[in-house]
């Protein structure tokens, strides 16, 4: 369009260009209609259940040492160990190299980029090509050229896309952070196996020990004629599955050992060398009151989703820009030669010298709203990321209240249990004393045996259980770590994808 003012004057270049850039500006392409839905979900205005609110007595958060705990030098060594040496935590942390990597090669799509290409050849001509010379002849046919490329970014494509890579080398670090508390937890949980084991074991052996003896009793009070082979036959049989209840439990801690060797990334053999582990400290429940609202920076899964949901989107922003003109500062000089007459150095000359300056623009006026399709898709996704993030804290919020509510009822158990053992086992001890004096049957001693030896399993299995309950409650919390946490003042997506 021309403004009446102007009439029947030659528009200059700069004129021409301002009026493509304004009928540029009025592509009809846009992204109208289509925009985020999702919001970030508030952790302190989740309710944490009456078991975490009772639990919570403003205790400290979990130190990244949780482990020590146990008071037991070997897990420590073992946990070192397997930080330093487990392979599935090398590739974690190879992840967040790769992402490293991703951000500085998107970083360099915002500066200007320079090539450089040089052609150097003798060529031979056919005769008939026109002109003659150098149709018919041969000469060097070289040149040397310079290009010059800057995208201006004008509407923040390249800046939101690596701010985006940026996002995904902090959630790749959290990914790495929790997968290191996951492999710290497997390890404990592990170990607090292999020392249930070796609590079954003892006794397994006790009562084993109790039945070889019984065994002997049976027989004597047979050949005294005042017991039967069947007195006889039960003691056997039970004496037999005494063995193999010993025997499966040596199994168990053979495969608890070989676990552990895995676990800290070492060969089977070395868990031939672990020493049996010490009892750990009995457990409590310890609870910061503030577990809602800051869970989302001390748990690394929760915060690695919240980077993935800002990259998210920085995906949107970057698809936007494809709806806006694209400029570009274009540049080059080159040295280039064809004659037939002089040499191989002919081309550096400065005859031979030609270079170009101007910028390059593009604007999409009709695509069959494919990138209307693309930013519905970035959109989408970005609510998506979203909405996993809320899942992730609530999942957080559950698993938490979860082990809180489990170690409870595990410690009310761990009481009655221990009152129960203490009755079971004077009933046993007055059962086997009266069948060694000759007063009570053997089927009296077999029942008080079983009826103990339950409630000591129920006691070791118990035990084991709040110690494995409050492993989980210490990865659930985040294991101590501290990773960089996305601002909190973000609430919705129209907030964060632009």
């Amino acid at each position: 369009m021309i403004c009446s003012a102007h009439r029947g004057a030659v528009l200059r270049p700069v004129q021409l260009s301002a009026i493509a850039l304004l009928v540029c500006l009025s592509g009809c392409i846009g992204g109208e209609g289509i925009k985020p839905e999702a919001s970030f979900i508030d952790p302190a205005s989740v309710d944490a259940g009456a078991a975490v609110r009772a639990a919570s007595n403003d205790a400290q958060w979990p130190t990244t040492e949780w482990w020590q705990k146990w008071h037991d030098p070997q897990l420590d060594q073992l946990i070192t160990r397997a930080v330093a040496g487990s392979p599935n935590l090398a590739i974690v942390r190879s992840r967040v190299t790769a992402a490293i990597w991703q951000a500085q090669a998107l970083h360099a799509n915002e500066l200007p980029e320079l090539d450089s290409s040089a052609d150097l050849e003798r060529t031979r001509f056919a005769r008939f090509e026109y002109p003659v010379p150098p149709g018919g002849s041969n000469a060097w046919n070289n040149s040397v050229a310079l290009d010059l490329s800057y995208d201006l970014d004008l509407w923040g494509k390249e800046r939101a896309i690596e701010q985006g890579a940026l996002k995904n080398v902090h959630a790749a670090v959290a990914d790495a952070q929790f997968s290191k508390i996951e492999l710290q937890a497997a390890v404990a949980r592990t170990y607090n196996q292999l020392a249930l084991q070796y609590a079954l074991l003892d006794v397994y052996q006790s009562i084993n020990e109790d039945e070889k003896h019984n065994v002997d009793i049976a027989t004597k009070r047979r050949k005294a004629g005042i017991g039967t082979d069947v007195d006889l036959s039960q003691a056997k049989t039970q004496y037999e599955v005494g063995i193999t209840d010993v025997i499966r439990t040596q199994n168990e801690i053979a495969l608890a050992r070989l676990q552990i060797a895995y676990l800290v990334g070492e060969g089977p053999g070395f868990g031939d060398s672990l020493s049996r582990p010490l009892p750990p400290a009995d457990v409590e429940i310890d609870l910061p009151t503030s577990v809602p609202a800051e869970i989302i920076s001390h748990r690394p899964d929760v915060v690695a989703q919240r980077w993935r949901a800002s990259a998210a989107a920085e995906e949107v922003h970057a698809v936007h820009a494809d709806f806006y003109p694209n400029i570009n500062l274009v540049a080059s000089a080159s040295l280039a030669s064809l004659t037939p007459f002089g040499g191989f150095f002919n081309f550096i000359n400065s005859d031979s010298v030609s270079h170009s300056v101007g910028f390059a623009a593009s604007l999409p006026i009709f695509d069959a709203e494919r990138r209307r399709g693309h930013y519905g898709v970035a959109t989408a996704e970005y609510d998506d990321a979203v909405l996993k993030y809320n899942d992730t804290v609530l999942v957080a919020m559950q698993s938490v209240a979860q082990q809180v509510t489990t170690m409870h009822s595990l410690k009310d158990q761990q009481m009655s249990v221990e009152n129960a053992l203490v009755s079971s086992r004077r009933s046993y001890d007055l059962a086997d004393r009266g069948y060694r004096g000759g007063i009570t049957e053997y089927l009296d001693v077999l029942v008080a045996q079983r009826v103990m030896l339950q409630q000591e399993i129920r006691l070791a299995l118990i035990q084991a259980r709040r110690v494995d309950e409050w492993t989980l409650l210490i990865k659930d919390l985040g294991g101590g770590s501290e990773v960089l946490a996305m601002p909190s003042d973000v609430k919705s997506g129209g907030d964060n994808a632009r």
